[in-house]
């Protein structure tokens, strides 16, 4: 087995955005706009779509961007609710339940041959995984209890607190660099991405796979940028995101 290649210039490497929401879920933008939006900016290689507990966004915006040519590809995903936090899934078919347990989730994820990715860890604002659940599955002897992944680079508010402590931890666990987005709002599409090696989705997922990565923060978008109604609008359809996450976390404090 040849090892993973090195590169040392930035143009050598294709760039995706793993971490976009719909209206399928809490997103701001269909699954249309989305795709325009990619296909106008012209600088991402790969996108998944990867709506709260909802897979249906990334069927559709697989196939309409296949039957269109679009520039980019499309991996289908999903953000899972698990017990303990939010999971990515990526290069998934099934959707997988949302309420299980993180090790059942991160289980189920590898069982259908996906790619089981942190996203925003230790993130008070959000619904994220703490440090000991993290711990709990790396050190576990089971031998599909691992994550292929962490988000170093999230560009919302919430990846304001996770973002330095997800590279923390990593200088201990060594995982796949991830960028992404987390967009709910077309403009923030693109604003973190994953650099990897190559072009493509098969490409892009063997560099999560060899930890070849690299997450990288390209533009800040203020929510002066994005309107305080889009966002008040957004917090509604969201149930109260932030809000909701604090109270969930501060919940499960007090139960240890």
């Amino acid at each position: 087995m040849n090892p993973p290649q090195v590169l040392t210039r930035e143009e050598d490497y294709g760039a995706a955005d793993m971490h976009i929401h719909s209206t399928a879920s809490d997103g701001m933008a269909d699954v249309t706009d989305i795709l325009e939006f990619v296909a106008q900016t012209g600088d991402l290689n790969v996108i998944a779509i990867t709506d709260h507990d909802e897979i249906q966004g990334g069927y559709q915006a697989r196939e309409i961007a296949a039957k269109r040519n679009y520039p980019f590809e499309v991996v289908v995903g999903v953000e899972i609710n698990t017990v303990g936090g939010h999971l990515l899934a990526l290069f998934v078919e099934d959707l997988i339940p949302g309420g299980l347990s993180v090790a059942d989730t991160v289980s189920a994820i590898h069982a259908q041959g996906g790619l089981c990715i942190l996203p925003h860890p230790m993130s008070m604002l959000s619904e994220s995984l703490n440090h000991s659940d993290i711990a709990k599955i790396i050190r576990s002897n089971e031998p599909d209890l691992y994550f292929d992944g962490i988000e170093t680079e999230n560009a919302t508010i919430v990846g304001s607190i996770s973002n330095r402590r997800a590279k923390k931890i990593n200088r201990m666990y060594n995982l796949a660099e991830i960028g992404g987005s987390d967009a709910h709002f077309l403009i923030s599409i693109g604003s973190a991405r994953t650099l990897f090696p190559g072009r493509t989705a098969s490409e892009l997922r063997k560099s999560i796979l060899e930890g070849t990565t690299k997450a990288l923060r390209t533009n800040h978008v203020s929510y002066f940028d994005i309107g305080l109604l889009q966002i008040i609008k957004q917090q509604r359809k969201s149930g109260g995101f932030f809000v909701r996450g604090m109270l969930k976390n501060f919940s499960r404090r007090l139960s240890k």
